[in-house]
């Protein structure tokens, strides 16, 4: 009786997980971009019809990032030395906010043979009482002409802003940066 109790819960647990995957996996075969988070710590999982080796090289050259990220005012490599990179980037705050500048030291891993890479990040200084992250690529779905993009943000600024518009910004700019990342990966 025992072991079939515990069959059951874990048939149950498993059952709906899957689902979940299977619709989130469909939702992105279909091009939707999931935002998923709170205003302080938000994950983006979106699909790109490129190899992921040329999203790469997109997301993990910061002193670009005015020309291939959203809302960039300014960007900066500071330093790169065996996978570990330093860069000083500025994000265009609306009015009447200012501008959040941080310094952040990122470790990058990659495996071009499997075509997996990743860049997490975390604050040296700056504007933010926290701000870390990471870019997560891989084939989707085991096709290499298409990268699963999974990009995660914690950033609290030092400087009060309400949630709301916290996440207003978010659910509009991640969206674009994705959006933005597609074209540009796409040669277009």
């Amino acid at each position: 009786m025992r072991s079939t109790i515990v069959i059951a819960l874990l048939i149950l647990s498993v059952g709906p997980a899957s689902g979940a995957a299977d619709r989130w996996s469909r939702a992105l075969s279909r091009g939707e971009i999931l935002v998923d988070g709170r205003a302080d710590k938000v994950v983006v999982k979106a699909v790109v019809d490129a190899p992921p080796q040329r999203v790469w090289d997109l997301v993990s050259r910061c002193g670009r990032y005015t020309r291939t990220m959203e809302r960039i005012k300014a960007a900066r490599e500071l330093s790169r030395d065996a996978g570990r990179v330093v860069c000083r980037v500025t994000v265009d705050m609306p009015f009447p906010y200012a501008d959040l500048t941080a310094t952040t030291r990122a470790i990058h891993s990659e495996d071009p043979g499997h075509q997996r890479f990743s860049r997490r990040w975390d604050q040296i200084q700056g504007d933010y009482k926290v701000n870390r992250g990471s870019w997560e690529l891989r084939p989707f779905n085991g096709d290499r002409g298409r990268t699963l993009v999974i990009y995660r943000v914690e950033a609290v600024p030092k400087a009060w802003v309400p949630d709301w518009i916290r996440q207003k910004a978010q659910r509009r700019s991640l969206p674009q940066m994705i959006k933005k990342l597609r074209r540009l990966a796409a040669g277009a």
